[in-house]
């Protein structure tokens, strides 16, 4: 390139004119705008032919120009000799855009203000980037509503007002079954789930209130502008309430409930971390209490969750060192009064002597994820022990409900069967209506595999819950438990008779065996036989101990 006759400054003042990014222009002591490079007009929208001349401030808002903002930005130029900031700025249509702005002095060589060198960078783009950045980071992606961080920055920042005054209620939310939803719709069904419960919680917080989910099916409701505690009881509630309708779910209906614990804000303490963690506590509570129910933050549940910590410290260790053990209780055939099986009833003692009921630590064990182990413990040892029997006794396990939506639950019974020798018939396994009602899907496809497998499936508990009928229908059951609350009261209870005729009579129907639990006296035994009932178990003919095997050898000669 031939540079002949192209000075310097002559090259300066191309290389600025030729710059499209960014506007670059000299201002006069006044703000005055004196030349014009294509970053300007590309930026800005004017040509120099319209803007050289103007005063600069016609890039500011009114309002910044009533506020005197574009001379102050020259002064503090002039002052410290250097000036830059970040702001809005308007172009040739009105529009805004987010600038990036420079503003040096410039002097002559005897020292003299000649004017100002301005530099403007459109940083719209980034500015929107980084909006939806902050925003993805403080809002969920699926139901639009806070996170995690978000409703803990939410309540940060409204939590200081409780030292003036204020009240601030913190509901801790989590779907009740809906873990069931996702095995029997899938997750597209859970996520139409989880944003079906945002809507709805929204609508009850309305203006009081903010929402946030937490992850999964966990969410949290604030409400702030001190409400009062009847006000904060009847929006908890409402919590609930808002999910007794079922959800429609591609083509279906999904019945969620939720639970909800509450803590408030000074009363449950001042510390964000206490308080959710108090919140917490409520929302266990909760649950433990049946699910869809709200419970408000007592100090019993520090004590409770004290409690729970050692009870799981001590249940660790008993599955770590095989503290637990198994008992059977027979099961008599209710015509020759000789045994047909026994069921098998795992039980812990603690170090100190001290029995814990099943009711107490199987819950903790499933929590713990430790429950897979020990019921694969159960089972093996429970089969183990029948093949110490006649060939004709066969022996009861109860599962869990863990087990039972285990896609690997038959190939472990199959495998314990094979590994024992116990014969498929021999073995027979027990389920509640609650456990399966959550996983009807799932649970039936299991429990037909197993049933094909030639294994025995009964329901335990039998008339206390609202769906027995239909499960009776639906599952691949061979054997109806009637639940001891029933016999209790035989031929003293009109009801609980009847109860026990139409369970019988639907049981003969459907070519399925009984047994009758808790039997305690001759009359009930009597009675019993009388009706038809197959099999008896109660502690009129035995509690649960170790099987008497001198018994079994002589019902086998």
């Amino acid at each position: 390139m031939d540079r002949t006759g192209i000075t310097d400054d002559l090259m300066y003042r191309l290389l600025v004119s030729s710059v499209k990014d960014y506007a670059i222009y000299l201002l006069d002591e006044d703000g005055f705008i004196l030349n014009w490079n294509a970053g300007a007009e590309h930026i800005k929208g004017y040509s120099a032919d319209e803007i050289v001349g103007k005063n600069y401030s016609c890039f500011f808002s009114d309002d910044d120009r009533r506020r005197g903002v574009p001379w102050d930005n020259l002064e503090t130029a002039k002052r410290l000799g250097h000036f830059a900031d970040e702001g809005w700025r308007y172009r040739k249509d009105h529009s805004a855009f987010w600038a990036s702005v420079v503003i040096d002095p410039v002097y002559d060589l005897a020292g003299s203000l000649l004017g100002f060198a301005k530099v403007t960078r459109d940083l719209t783009e980034q500015q929107e980037a980084n909006r939806r950045f902050e925003h993805q980071a403080r809002h969920d992606s699926l139901t639009g509503i806070y996170n995690r961080r978000g409703i803990r920055e939410k309540l940060e920042e409204q939590l200081p007002q409780v030292a003036y005054g204020s009240r601030i209620a913190v509901h801790y939310l989590d779907l009740d079954r809906f873990k069931a939803i996702n095995d029997n719709l899938g997750h597209e069904g859970g996520d139409e789930v989880l944003k079906s419960a945002t809507r709805r919680f929204q609508a009850v917080l309305g203006q009081n209130g903010v929402l946030g989910r937490l992850g999964g099916d966990e969410f949290i409701a604030l409400q702030f502008g001190s409400p009062t505690l009847d006000a904060i009881k009847l929006t908890a509630n409402a919590l609930v309430a808002a999910m007794e309708e079922p959800v429609p779910v591609a083509g279906k209906l999904a019945k969620v409930g939720v639970s909800v614990g509450t803590a408030i804000a000074p009363f449950h303490g001042y510390d964000i971390d206490l308080i959710l963690r108090r919140a917490d506590l409520a929302l266990y509570q909760a649950k433990r209490d049946g699910r869809s129910c709200v419970r408000q933050y007592s100090d019993e549940m520090d004590m409770l969750a004290r409690a729970r910590t050692v009870l799981e410290l001590d249940v660790r260790e008993a599955v770590d060192r095989r503290l637990f053990y198994l008992d059977y209780q027979p099961i008599i055939n209710a015509v020759d009064g000789e045994v047909a099986g026994y069921e098998a009833l795992l039980r812990w003692r603690t170090a100190t002597g001290q029995m814990v009921p099943p009711s107490v630590f199987i819950p903790v064990v499933e929590d713990l994820g430790l429950i897979f182990a020990l019921g694969e413990w159960v089972l093996r040892s429970a089969c183990s022990e029948a093949m110490r029997w006649s060939h004709n006794i066969y022996v009861s396990v109860n599962v869990s409900t863990a087990q039972l939506t285990d896609p690997t639950f038959v190939g472990i019974v199959d495998e314990i069967l094979s590994d024992t020798g116990l014969a498929p018939e021999r073995l027979e396994l027990e389920i509640t209506e609650s456990m399966v009602l959550d996983n009807v899907v799932i649970a039936e496809g299991i429990l037909r595999t197993l049933r094909n497998h030639g294994i025995g499936i009964a329901l335990d508990d039998f008339g206390t819950g609202f769906s027995s009928l239909s499960l009776v229908k639906k599952l691949p059951l061979t054997r109806i438990k009637i639940d001891k609350s029933f016999v209790d009261q035989i031929g003293d209870d009109g009801k609980s008779t009847a109860v026990i005729d139409a369970v019988l009579a639907l049981c003969d129907g459907h070519g399925l065996s009984t047994t009758a639990e808790g039997v305690e006296n001759s009359n009930q035994q009597y009675i019993l036989t009388a009706k038809g009932c197959d099999s008896l178990q109660g502690y009129l003919f035995g509690k649960p101990g170790p099987v008497d095997h001198e018994r079994v050898d002589v019902l086998a000669d």
